[in-house]
């Protein structure tokens, strides 16, 4: 039977499902443990999702039979599945005997139901994926016409929004997490001779991507005393636009990030998960939220910065535009770093930058040769990865004051394979 985890292939195109082919959905309709005893709680699983799948979807397609009281949506494996919660048994029972076999769309999303074994279902709040119907919130379109009692259940377009999609089954319009400008980190040129710049194959370590396609990124194991909203951004703005941070009071180390869509997740996730430093390694996973709520009063980090920080129209991000976004080469941390964006200085005073914030200085420096007046380039090689990472996340972004220049510059850093 088909299954995530194909053969490999571009990034964003990891943790995709094949389509079942007729004969083996048929197998799998026929999967069903008829041992459990009749329940008001029904489990459906969708097989073949080609398209989102939401409350609002399934709502439509058991309303006809009973009312429902409460349902979730949720993945398992290689299939979207809900638990539809009816207020009697018997109009669960009959949901079970009607719309098995079914497709909810023509010659797609087909329903293999069961019996559930739960109880009673909990439900905390509503949106696309869960819903409790016996509370007094508007639940909007859901009183649309009702689905048609035939093996076509729904007569109407597919939703824009939930679990599945096309981008489950790699059609879908999302981009390789490598079409920035191929492998690469930053603007690399140039290159220290014979150096070993530590490059690693890609960290990302356990990272499978969730196929629901959410923009935000679960950060874990942060140092709490080393990282704030600013110098998370400087780490992850290197692989796709941020649009908010928000560390999370109730678990230390542990932040939300919103990117602008699910690929600059996938992209992150795969190149920085399991990263060390600080002492640590880091845990990144694909969140189930669709966004990073606002936090109106965000409590204090133990460096006195807020908790919470939109980048929504930071200038330091490095994907807004096509053609910007085409100068920045995905690759996993080095030991070196493209320096640029700099007023021209020597290697002490470059040195210095790295030491007045703390961060571990480099070991060895090249300067490339200026294509302006105004700005300079250049390597910067640490003795260790971890070491560049930290000065990364410590000086991306900083300001660099020049005499001779009104107004700071903000130096850039990203990773660089640098050629031997």
């Amino acid at each position: 039977m088909s299954r995530y985890g194909g053969p490999p292939g571009p990034p964003s195109k990891r943790g995709r499902m094949d389509m079942l082919s007729p004969g083996e959905v048929e197998m799998e309709l026929k999967k069903v443990n008829d041992n459990l005893p009749e329940n008001h709680i029904i489990l459906i699983t969708v097989i073949n999702a080609i398209y989102p799948i939401n409350v609002s979807t399934l709502h439509k397609v058991c309303r006809s039979i009973g009312e429902v009281d409460r349902l979730v949506i949720f993945e398992k494996g290689t299939f979207v599945q809900a638990l539809v919660e009816f207020r009697t048994i018997t109009h669960a029972a009959e949901a079970k005997k009607s719309l098995h076999g079914c497709d909810i769309y023509n010659n797609a999303c087909t329903l293999k139901v069961e019996f559930a074994k739960q109880e009673r279902l909990n439900v905390k709040r509503n949106d696309d994926k869960t819903w409790d119907f016996t509370q007094t919130d508007d639940f909007g379109n859901v009183n649309d016409e009702p689905a048609v009692q035939r093996k076509v259940l729904l007569n109407e377009n597919p939703p824009s929004s939930g679990i599945g999609g096309p981008a489950r089954f790699g059609n879908g319009s999302s981009g390789s997490g490598s079409g920035f400008g191929g492998p690469g980190g930053g603007m690399d040129v140039g290159g220290f001779g014979g150096f070993d710049n530590g490059a690693r194959g890609g960290w990302g370590g356990g990272y499978q991507m969730d196929n629901g396609q959410s923009p935000v990124l679960m950060v874990y194991s942060l140092d709490p005393d080393r990282f704030n909203c600013q110098r998370l951004f400087n780490l992850l703005c290197l692989y796709g636009n941020i649009i908010k941070i928000n560390f999370l009071k109730s678990k230390e180390g542990c932040a939300m990030v919103e990117f602008s869509d699910p690929e600059a997740v996938d992209r992150a996730a795969r190149n920085l998960n399991q990263l060390k430093m600080f002492g640590v390694r880091l845990r990144l996973e694909q969140s189930r939220k669709t966004h990073v709520e606002d936090i109106r009063k965000p409590h204090e980090l133990p460096d006195g910065t807020d908790s919470f920080q939109s980048f929504m129209r930071d200038r330091n991000n490095r994907f807004d535009t096509p053609e910007r976004a085409a100068k920045n080469r995905i690759i996993p941390p080095t030991k070196i770093l493209h320096f640029y964006n700099v007023p021209k200085m020597d290697d002490d005073r470059l040195t210095d930058v790295f030491a007045e914030l703390h961060a571990p200085c480099p070991s060895r420096v090249k300067w490339f040769e200026a294509k302006s007046a105004k700005s300079a380039s250049g390597l910067a090689e640490f003795d260790t990865v971890e070491e560049a990472v930290e000065a990364l996340v410590m000086v991306n972004n900083s300001k660099v004051e020049c005499e001779d220049e009104g107004r700071p510059y903000d130096m850039k850093l990203c990773f660089s394979r640098a050629n031997n």
